[in-house]
């Protein structure tokens, strides 16, 4: 990191992470979770990693980046860190006959691809998202929406979400309908 670039205090993180609102939590865990196919890493485990190290400083998040953009790096960063840890370490299985499968034999090469897919896809869909956020600046109910949207929640869950009755959850949904479709016409991708 570059020296001139501010960063945020462990105090600043704190209050931020305080003033999460349920999207961005839901969000969060829905990115530990993908994240966690790390043996022997669970999603909460990655959270409360990716906040520890975020509290006690030893990552540095820049005053000019989102909070929770920040942590989904942190959390990306050490599930990178545990799968690099494992990479080389390959079991050495001892085959009776040449040519002979193993049942618990694994390819290394395919579960590298696997995970790098993985990686990309989650990379799309934060541009996605960022690109969906981008059109609602400074409207936080749209931005909870599309949050939990892209969350998987749907009616209920949503107006519960957004604090908004069955009126002005469709009014907001319309809205909203009509920005991404001006946006980008015939469903192309942000």
């Amino acid at each position: 990191m570059k020296a001139d670039v501010s960063v945020r205090s462990p105090d600043e993180i704190a209050a931020l992470v305080r003033a999460l609102t349920d999207a961005q939590w839901i969000r969060l865990r829905k990115v530990s979770a993908y994240f966690s196919w790390v043996p022997n890493l669970t999603g909460d485990d990655l959270l409360q990693e990716a906040l520890c190290r975020a509290l006690a400083g030893s990552r540095k998040c820049p005053r000019d980046v989102d909070l929770v953009r920040f942590l989904v790096e942190v959390m990306r960063s050490v599930a990178n860190g545990e799968v690099e840890k494992l990479e080389n370490q390959a079991d050495v299985i001892p085959v009776v006959q040449p040519g002979a499968l193993v049942d618990c034999a694994v390819d290394l090469q395919d579960s590298k691809d696997s995970q790098e897919e993985g990686m990309m896809a989650a990379e799309r869909d934060e541009a996605t998202r960022q690109a969906l956020l981008g059109l609602f600046p400074n409207d936080r109910q749209a931005r909870d929406l599309v949050d939990g949207i892209l969350t998987g929640y749907e009616g209920q869950e949503l107006r519960t979400l957004t604090d908004l009755d069955q009126e002005g959850y469709a009014s907001k949904r319309r809205f909203m309908r009509r920005t991404i479709d001006k946006h980008y016409p015939q469903g192309r991708q942000p």
